[in-house]
């Protein structure tokens, strides 16, 4: 048996053996915006994915993998979530309170299943680049970067290597960077598509500046939306 401290000192590290496969019944891989930061991720052969889970929605569906991108109550009720004995959470050290989560550092990688997962920088002047991360999930010929609370950062210059499918960019222009910064990450990071999140200062959803943010595939989704994802 591999200890978990034995597992995290490793660069990249595996998770899949303690997931377990969901049922095949998906044709292609979809994606729920539940508000602020909050999405599910169901891909095409069931394996069911929550980043951020806060805004209101359906967390029935049990998860095979939680992702919380930092610590801020906005972020992380990963109690709210469904579960099996075999769901992993994986946040920065200290994001979550939770008995048995995996703590991930910036620049680590890591298998669920079918899916891999790299912990990518996050970071602004209200959030600790140290104790914050963004997320690269990969399943599918989809990669699905989650950036968490950020600013534009230098390293998203670099992005374009991981053939970004779907960006989730923040938007809200308080707490984060604002529409115009968004759409220069967009821009930087060759993303094929963007879909805006933590678009509202105070709210779950503020559509006027979802709807700024400038991509060649700007996907809105209001709270409650699903959309298909496709490379």
């Amino acid at each position: 048996m591999i200890s978990s401290t034995r597992l995290f000192c490793l660069p990249f590290f595996t998770l899949g053996v303690l997931a377990v496969v969901a049922g095949q019944g998906s044709t292609s891989a979809e994606l729920t915006y539940f508000g602020r930061s909050s999405v599910k991720i169901r891909t095409a052969s069931g394996l069911v994915v929550y980043i951020d889970p806060y805004a209101p929605g359906d967390y029935s569906e049990p998860a095979d993998l939680i992702l919380v991108t930092h610590g801020h109550s906005d972020h992380n009720r990963t109690g709210l979530v469904a579960r099996k004995p075999s769901t992993i959470i994986a946040a920065p050290a200290g994001a979550v309170s939770e008995r048995g989560a995996r703590d991930v550092a910036e620049g680590e990688s890591f298998v669920v299943g079918s899916i891999t997962v790299r912990a990518l920088p996050a970071a602004n002047k209200n959030h600790d680049r140290a104790v914050s991360r963004g997320f690269l999930v990969s399943f599918d010929d989809l990669a699905v970067y989650h950036a968490g609370d950020t600013d534009y950062l230098p390293e998203m210059a670099g992005y374009g290597v991981y053939g970004i499918t779907h960006a989730l960019l923040p938007c809200d222009g308080f707490y984060n960077m604002g529409p115009e910064e968004a759409s220069r990450c967009a821009e930087t990071m060759k993303a094929g598509a963007v879909m805006p999140i933590h678009s509202s200062k105070s709210g779950i959803f503020d559509e006027k500046n979802a709807r700024a943010v400038r991509a060649k595939n700007l996907v809105v989704l209001k709270p409650g939306e699903t959309a298909k994802l496709r490379p």
